[in-house]
C-alpha cells in the first residue's frame, strides 16, 4: 500500500513539474505586442521606399493581433527581409517582425533564426495594402 501511495505521489509529482516546465517555456517564447504603441511599416522593394507610420487604431489593432503567438526555431523558404518589416515599439522597447515575401503565413522575428504564424494573412495584408506594401513581392 505505502509503495502504491509513492509511486503515484511521484507520478504526480512528475506530471506537475513536466506542466510546469513545457508553461514556462513556451511563455519565454511568446512574442507578446500589447506593450506597442506605435507601428511603423517598411517597404523597400524595386521602386518603392515606403517608410511610413500607422496611426490609425483599427490598423494598429490588426497589425498587433496577427503579429502575437508562440515564435519557433525553422528554416523556411518563404523568403524575409528586414527591407519589409513592420518596427512594433514603445519607449523602451522595440520588435522588428519581417512578414513572408512570398505570402505564405509565417513570419521571421528581425534577423533571427526564430519565426511566427500570422493568425490572419488576409486581414494582414489588407491593412498593409492601405500603405502601398504588396505581396508577393520575392
Amino acid at each position: 500500500m505505502k509503495t502504491k501511495f509513492l509511486i503515484v505521489s511521484t507520478c504526480i509529482l512528475i506530471i506537475a513539474l513536466l506542466v510546469f516546465i513545457v508553461r514556462n517555456t513556451r511563455m519565454k517564447n511568446y512574442i507578446d505586442t500589447s506593450f506597442a504603441t506605435d507601428v511603423t511599416l517598411k517597404y523597400y522593394y524595386i521602386d518603392k521606399k515606403i517608410d511610413v507610420v500607422v496611426t490609425d487604431e483599427k490598423d494598429i489593432r490588426v497589425i498587433k493581433e496577427n503579429l502575437k503567438g508562440v515564435s519557433y526555431s525553422d528554416n523556411p523558404s518563404c523568403g524575409f527581409s528586414l527591407d519589409i518589416s513592420i518596427k512594433l515599439s514603445d519607449k523602451e522597447k522595440s520588435i522588428i517582425i519581417c512578414p513572408a515575401r512570398d505570402g505564405c503565413s509565417k513570419a521571421r522575428i528581425g534577423d533571427s533564426g526564430k519565426y511566427m504564424d500570422i493568425k490572419d494573412r488576409k486581414a494582414f495584408e489588407a491593412v498593409l495594402e492601405k500603405y502601398g506594401m504588396t505581396f508577393p513581392c520575392v
